[in-house]
């Protein structure tokens, strides 16, 4: 028993560290980075201000999707102590979630895409500036991976076990900033060159963030059929 909660806790933890890491590398928004760092505040030639301006974005896009999974959780702890079956429902959401981010298809279907923000966020004057595109990153990516960033705070809401939650937006958070935190340590024109690289992995990684939706839906489902995984 204890090694099956064992293991569905490491896939709600690789759910969120791959969830994060798709986020991150969103087609809308990434290919643009590099740009933005170099231009903001001026840090084109110093790795230690580029890993400072890196670093204040990634804490506001962390922070948008924190207050969202906070909203939620409690959204949802009122609503799953007042009505019953409800967490399958989120699982089956989750699964839709699931299949929506493995679909570019069905995202193209939905008219998603052609939301994408066709201009990089303007530069800002100051670290606050920065905080705050960070802090509007997820709304200015949702239309590449809305799936994703939906379900983070869904995926949140569902937990009870404040130790896993903690352990689950730990590894969210490492998820999101491993991309942004390796093109901040190099310099000029490598920023391009490892962003094209990052996005080689783009559709592995989206792949993978699907399945492990679909996963963490299924787990939510089963206890409607008499079938109890989570201890």
């Amino acid at each position: 028993m204890m090694m099956q909660g064992v293991v569905e806790l490491a896939i709600f933890l690789a759910g969120a560290f791959t969830t994060g890491l798709y986020v991150a590398l969103s087609p809308c928004l990434f290919p643009l980075l590099p740009l933005f760092l170099i231009r903001s505040l001026n840090a084109t030639d110093s790795r230690k201000q580029s890993l400072l301006v890196t670093g204040v974005l990634v804490l506001g896009l962390i922070t948008s999707l924190a207050v969202l999974s906070l909203v939620t959780t409690i959204v949802q702890a009122f609503l799953l102590n007042h009505f019953t079956n409800l967490q399958a429902v989120i699982g089956g959401i989750i699964v839709f979630f699931g299949i929506l981010t493995m679909s570019q298809t069905l995202r193209n279907a939905l008219h998603l895409s052609s939301l994408a923000p066709k201009v990089q966020p303007s530069n800002p004057k100051s670290l606050a500036g920065v905080f705050l595109v960070g802090l509007g990153y997820s709304f200015m990516a949702a239309p590449c991976a809305f799936s994703a960033i939906v379900a983070i705070p869904i995926i949140f809401g569902v937990q009870s076990n404040p130790f896993n939650m903690m352990l689950m937006f730990i590894f969210l958070s490492i998820g999101i900033s491993i991309p942004y935190l390796a093109i901040a340590l190099v310099t000029g024109e490598s920023r391009m060159r490892m962003t094209t690289s990052l996005q080689h992995h783009t559709r592995k990684i989206e792949i993978l963030a699907g399945i492990l939706l679909i996963a963490i839906g299924i787990i939510l489902i089963l206890p409607v059929f008499g079938i109890t995984l989570l201890y």
